[in-house]
């Protein structure tokens, strides 16, 4: 373990952070926002901790694989603790570990909040809820990358730690391009929405940190009812751009490049597409008894299932009120998640695609034991190493829901609360269904709960290798055979 490096860049990323802070310090004194200190506080203590940890100088600036996941890992740790400082510092949230929870989802583009009174949020701390979904939505060190000089010849690690998905590519021949490639397309669809938004009656600061929102596809709002009560042009908006930022973003970079046919062909999109459309019309023909009419439930069959899906977690209407098919549904889109390499959570559409296939493979297998078929994807053969680490991955994550549910259960909510709460927060969702539903919060929890949630909700978010890599006493051994 190259353990200079590993500070060194900790302090370059701790730098950055202070430096993300520069935006919401701004609103606040514009706005004579109460925030201002908390903010300003924040910004110095982060600021001063990775001064320190950058005057560790490394004698080799070689990073591994190992070291890529473990950079990972702690970044998204002490970005989600001091990133809380503005909310202790504030007394917004005076208990610690409700703000380690709260800057933690927003990072994790989870949205699960702890927040009972939104609406009184100062603008500074409440840009800054919503900024971090944006910045995390891509990933904090695919941001880093994007804007200070890291190891060129190993920063692929890095960006392979972070990125979700069951492998992961450049789109060009440097890894800080396509760094820079990919928040160059980020932010333009963020502003577009912006703009789209702002037509539509929001107000500036509304229209851009619900943008932000849901380009991380993480939930947060200005607004205390968050999208409930908001016109059928807003929602729609919403609707459109949730399904957008959850599509892999290499399609988008294909498009610019006019290689249009290789997008429409994209086999994962075509799964994406196809399962919303079909849990759409499901849940609308359950839900159509309780609207006036099919456009409207079909109005908000539409969103819901795109947020879910999605896993941005906005809501138009209290979900939590619907029939159980409809619920169901909507927990097995919460699982499914988006694309791969999008900002969504979930297992991602691809691992689903290749689960269901490889299921059918050893379905010909036992009925024809000399049957010898190679699993394809995108008209691609899949490794074999993939598809074992994507069984692999989706029998640990199942384990780590079921323990997760048995301690949270200590809480003694009901069974319906406490394996929405674990799935909402695993899977980056947010909202969930009774006592964690789109009208309600997680303050009731408890400390085990929140800190269990809290990891569930990192563990989701960096697809569980990079956090159980923390665990694992052969990771920090200073000399490894195996890089």
């Amino acid at each position: 373990m190259n353990y200079r490096m590993v500070f060194n860049i900790m302090g370059k990323i701790l730098i950055t952070a202070a430096v993300l802070m520069l935006p919401p310090i701004i609103i606040s004194a514009c706005t004579g926002a109460t925030d201002l200190i908390a903010l300003l506080l924040s910004a110095l203590i982060t600021a001063g901790i990775g001064g320190l940890l950058i005057m560790i100088k490394p004698r080799s600036t070689a990073i591994f694989a190992k070291e890529g996941f473990v950079i990972v890992a702690l970044a998204w740790v002490l970005m989600s603790l001091l990133g809380a400082l503005p909310f202790l510092l504030s007394g917004i949230l005076p208990n610690y570990v409700d703000a380690v929870f709260e800057t933690a989802s927003g990072f994790t583009t989870t949205g699960a909040t702890v927040c009972t009174n939104i609406d009184a949020i100062p603008h500074g701390i409440g840009f800054w809820r919503c900024f971090i979904i944006f910045i995390g939505g891509m990933g904090v060190l695919v941001f880093v990358m994007a804007v200070m000089p890291l190891s060129k010849e190993r920063s692929m690690h890095i960006m392979r730690a972070e990125v979700p998905g069951p492998s992961v590519g450049k789109l060009v021949a440097k890894a800080k391009n396509t760094a820079l490639i990919l928040y160059a397309i980020y932010f333009f669809l963020m502003v577009t929405e912006a703009i789209m938004l702002l037509l539509g009656g929001m107000t500036l600061y509304q229209a851009v940190t619900t943008a932000m929102s849901t380009a991380g596809t993480g939930g947060f709002m200005v607004l205390g009812n968050g999208m409930i009560g908001q016109s059928p042009y807003l929602q729609t908006v919403a609707t459109v751009f949730m399904l957008v930022f959850a599509v892999n973003f290499n399609i988008y970079f294909y498009i610019l490049i006019k290689k249009l046919g290789v997008a429409v062909k994209n086999e994962e999109l075509r799964w994406f597409f196809a399962i919303y459309v079909i849990a759409m019309l499901v849940i609308t023909f359950n839900i159509r008894s309780q609207f006036s009419s099919f456009s409207e439930a079909l109005h908000h069959a539409a969103f819901n299932a795109a947020s879910l899906y999605s896993t941005t977690g906005f809501s138009s209407i209290d979900f939590n009120k619907w029939p159980t098919l409809s619920k169901v549904i909507m927990l097995l889109l919460m699982l499914c998640g988006g694309c791969a390499g999008s900002t969504a959570g979930g297992i991602k559409t691809s691992r689903v695609i290749i689960l269901i296939k490889n299921g059918f493979n050893e379905l010909r297998r036992l009925a024809h034991p000399k049957y010898v078929h190679t699993l394809r994807l995108e008209n691609k053969a899949v490794p074999e190493s993939v598809v074992r680490s994507v069984s692999v991955y989706f029998s640990v994550i199942i384990a780590l829901v079921f323990a997760s549910i048995l301690l949270v259960s200590i809480d003694g909510y009901d069974f319906e609360t406490s394996v929405s709460a674990v799935f909402a927060c695993i899977f980056n969702v947010g909202p969930g269904f009774s006592a964690v539903g789109p009208v309600e919060n997680y303050a009731g929890f408890s400390v085990l709960s929140k800190l269990v949630l809290t990891l569930d909700m990192l563990i989701g978010r960096l697809e569980v290798w990079p956090i159980l890599l923390l665990f694992n006493p052969s990771t920090w051994h200073k000399r490894s055979t195996y890089r």
